[in-house]
């Protein structure tokens, strides 16, 4: 069973925590700043265009209620600056007690006017604002990738071996996404939605402070149901999350042991486990997202039973013909005293600031999801890498002696080794084989010599310096490795073997080619060298792919060289001829083989046999055959 389904298993078996405090969630929001202040003008200009366009609907709205409700429909006289506006006559349409049916019609045409100009204007406005938004948060998404991505590929092998690559793939992709939805619902709509407030609630106060009042007062149970929910929804959105992650985890295993899968008729097995991950994820989202749709309801319940009463007092107010109390202000608009248009004027008002508390507690509920994603992206942000240059590392000098191993112990796990007391030295111009029985700590050796991982104890030198005294790019630039696990990319084959020397010419591309044995059946391929390999070249061979990562090694030209199984997927005749191509090319250089072939240990000027995470045996292939019983026996076990 996948380390997945263990998750989702045990996560399942466990209630949801909340480790965020109200403290804790404005902490991570304000740690986002770094990643935001590079759009800040951008931000502020959204914010200020998308204040206008609200004031521009406000006044729309304004406008209309007085013309359409007012005007046409209670034929009531219009407010003086108003009138001036439009141009009208004061006479006709001021200083009366009713408009004429004449007036009333002719008022249709500014109506429909000013709702077309300001629609338009509207519709339009919202549009490229929100293309605007999207380019600035997608800015901001991209700074908070791209620092993620390299934090990542700081960490240490010791990191990764414990990772799991789904669970990065999703916090880089989903968590990180976070950052975008933060400074929407956490900064722009909830100022919008406090503006909204606030100046409904000044419209209305004049118009009736007690109103005003009460739309204020209206706010004190909406914020003690956002306190009282939040840590529910927090744990929710997390082990939603963590499921997530599981089931993202859980699928690149699958598409990646597809071969495995079909060859052992696995599918139904695979396909039951996807069924008991999916539906875990599933019914986690949906835990979460019915507590915040019940605190959407509650909420909505609690607003609309102060809209109601709100209504019914205005609508007393109007029946009874009361003066408002701002009545010198609102006479410029004709709202003088409580009728049917003022009712309206009010009753609009009312309902935008009262939708704006219900935007806020909406708000509020997803900040908690936001808060939570954006956590675990700062977990891996927190990382410390264990690799660093030290303050005074300087660059590798040109390598020209030796490699050496002095008294060297690691383990991936605090208290289990896997390697113990290696000491050997490598010199330039000599082949070193590397073998031993799967698991002794051959690959990790050479790890240990590119800076993958440090040592827990003693040291790996080159001419004498610690390579943790060098600069980390300088140390890898000058070595270069052929991987075990044969790793392609989906690009033309010219381009994944000029991977790792970006800046080698088409005729080097070609040389390490025939180096490798790789020329021949590149040739033959559709377009040659520009031929794509497509997801992790399964078109080709094993052994195509992996004579491409030897090439791949080569054209980089360096002077310490490893061959982590450089022949493992290749047949007896090809391999000879990959070797003596090979072992000419690297003539003066240091060359690591690590191998499990005899026919490729016999091209060794020098056997290192290491077992039990030390080096049992060390000398000539020849020499160990007679003097060391521990490596005639693996070399008869591996002969059979």
């Amino acid at each position: 069973m996948t380390d997945a389904l263990h998750l989702s298993e045990s996560a399942a078996g466990s209630a949801p925590r909340d480790n965020l405090d109200f403290r804790r969630v404005l902490q991570i929001f304000l740690r986002t700043w770094p990643f935001i202040r590079p759009s800040l003008r951008h931000i502020l200009g959204f914010i200020g265009c998308s204040a206008v366009l609200g004031l521009l609907g406000i006044l729309a709205t304004t406008i209309l209620i007085a013309f359409a409700t007012t005007g046409i429909m209670a034929a009531k006289p219009l407010g003086s600056a108003l009138v001036a506006a439009y141009g009208l006559d004061p006479a006709i349409y001021v200083d009366v007690e009713t408009l004429s049916d004449e007036a009333r019609l002719a008022l249709t045409w500014p109506t429909l006017w000013t709702a077309v100009v300001f629609t338009a204007i509207g519709v339009v406005g919202a549009a490229l604002l929100y293309y605007y938004s999207v380019w600035i948060f997608q800015q901001i998404n991209q700074r908070m990738r791209v620092v993620l991505i390299d934090r990542l590929q700081a960490q240490s092998l010791a990191y990764h071996a414990s990772a799991q690559t789904g669970d990065a793939i999703y916090r880089l992709y989903q968590d990180s996404a976070m950052v975008t939805a933060i400074i929407r619902f956490v900064l722009v709509e909830p100022l919008m939605a406090i503006g909204r407030y606030l100046v409904g609630v000044a419209f209305v106060f004049m118009f009736s402070p007690l109103l005003a009042l009460t739309l204020l007062f209206a706010a004190v149970p909406i914020i003690w149901l956002g306190r009282y929910f939040s840590p529910k929804l927090r744990a929710e959105f997390r082990a939603a999350r963590e499921r997530n992650s599981a089931l993202t985890s859980w699928i690149q295993e699958s598409v990646q042991g597809i071969r495995v899968i079909k060859a052992t008729a696995n599918e139904r097995h695979r396909s039951m486990q996807f069924d008991s991950l999916s539906l875990a994820a599933l019914g986690a989202a949906f835990r979460s997202r019915f507590s915040l749709n019940l605190l959407g309801i509650i909420a909505f319940a609690l607003i609309g039973a102060t809209v109601v009463a709100l209504q019914a007092y205005m609508a007393a107010m109007s029946h009874q013909g009361a003066d408002v109390f701002a009545r010198d202000l609102l006479l410029a608009f004709g709202f003088a005293v409580w009728n049917f248009g003022t009712y309206s004027a009010a009753s609009a008002r009312t309902g935008d600031a009262a939708g704006s508390l219900g935007a806020l507690i909406s708000i509020w509920g997803r900040a908690q999801d936001m808060a939570i994603g954006l956590g675990r992206v700062f977990e891996i942000l927190d990382l410390e890498p264990d690799i660093v240059d030290r303050e005074t590392a300087t660059p590798l000098a040109p390598f020209e002696q030796e490699v050496r191993f002095e008294g060297v112990r690691f383990g991936y796990i605090p208290g289990k080794p896997v390697l113990s007391g290696i000491s050997f030295t490598a010199n330039a111009g000599s082949v070193t084989a590397i073998v031993g029985p799967t698991g002794t700590g051959k690959s990790t050796m050479m790890s240990l010599l590119l800076r993958l991982a440090d040592p827990d104890s003693g040291r790996v030198t080159i001419d004498g310096v610690d390579i943790r005294d060098v600069t980390v790019d300088s140390l890898r630039h000058g070595i270069s490795i052929a991987t075990q696990e044969n790793i392609l990319f989906s690009e033309t084959v010219r381009e994944n073997i000029r991977y790792a020397a970006p800046d080698a010419s088409d005729e080097d591309v070609a040389d390490a080619a025939r180096v490798a044995c790789a020329d021949e059946f590149i040739e033959r391929l559709p377009q040659g060298y520009d031929t794509a390999l497509g997801e992790r070249a399964t078109k080709l061979s094993s052994g195509q792919r992996q004579r491409l990562v030897l090439a791949r090694a080569i054209v980089r030209n360096t002077l310490i060289l490893i061959l982590d199984e450089p022949t493992a997927a290749l047949d007896a005749e090809t391999e000879l001829e990959v070797l003596a191509r090979v072992k000419a090319w690297a003539a003066g250089r240091c060359v690591f083989l690590i191998t499990h072939r005899l026919s490729t240990v016999r091209q060794a000027h020098r056997v290192l046999y290491v077992r039990n995470g030390g080096i049992a045996a060390a000398g000539s292939h020849d020499d160990l055959l007679e003097s060391s019983d521990a490596y005639r026996a693996f070399v008869e076990a591996e002969i059979g």
